[in-house]
């Protein structure tokens, strides 16, 4: 069965206003993120859902598809809004602050959700210790295949307990209209995790990855990213 690539942006991030936009060593983020999608060679169509012109006009330029959507609560949200629009069942979700993704990690993803589509996917990294309390970096505790937890802060003594998670969900349509049917619940508002929604109600499966994922959150990851760039873009 076809999947299919969303990824959703928006300029009013809390902690990055206006980030999809912001140009990663001359390039804008957002373009960069749907690059390394089209570099998965797995998918049948890549689209990027927004709801401010000023990205659909520069991901349009750079020659890649959009669709405007209304305000969502979540990327997910948004995610559901666009695929229902578009008529799309497969979908991996890719959070446009991910520029570095690997293109074989998106196939992995794909390929475990064409074999589990009764089920959320998304992917776990190597955390780093130091991290354990930043408040930026998501976590995740995963028993088997399968994330039982997520969180934003950890202790360094149980930071080996936990994965970094990476900014990457993939769903069928069943699994998005359930979430998007729901209300947010207080778990998912007081952590801002848009996961917590479902969890335990659909088992989220987990893809596992050798790299530590480099998401840009605030300005001074843009650095960290440009920096990666000129040594090949992997942090192993």
């Amino acid at each position: 069965m076809a999947v299919h690539c969303i990824v959703p942006a928006r300029m009013g991030s809390s902690r990055y206003p206006g980030k999809p936009l912001v140009k990663i060593a001359g390039k804008e983020m957002i373009v960069r993120t749907l690059e390394r999608a089209l570099l998965a060679e797995c998918f049948e169509r890549i689209v990027c859902a927004t709801d401010d012109e000023k990205i659909a006009e520069v991901v349009s330029r750079a020659g890649f598809e959009f669709i405007l959507t209304g305000p969502a609560s979540t990327g997910s949200d948004r995610v559901a809004e666009a695929a229902r629009a578009l008529d799309l069942d497969l979908v991996v979700n890719l959070q446009g602050d991910e520029p570095l993704v690997e293109p074989d990690l998106l196939a992995d993803v794909a390929r475990e959700l064409e074999r589990h589509p009764d089920c959320w996917v998304t992917v776990a990294c190597p955390l780093n210790p130091a991290e354990s309390m930043a408040k930026t970096v998501v976590k995740v505790r995963v028993e088997g295949d399968y994330a039982v937890d997520f969180t934003r802060e950890v202790s360094e003594a149980e930071a080996h307990l936990w994965f970094q998670h990476q900014g990457i969900y993939a769903y069928s349509r069943v699994a998005r209209e359930e979430f998007s049917a729901l209300p947010q619940s207080n778990i998912e508002l007081e952590r801002s995790l848009e996961q917590m929604r479902i969890l335990g109600r659909r088992p989220i499966r987990i893809v596992r990855s050798p790299y530590m994922s480099v998401s840009v959150d605030v300005p001074s990851d843009v650095f960290a990213v440009e920096r990666l760039l000129k040594k090949g873009g992997k942090v192993k």
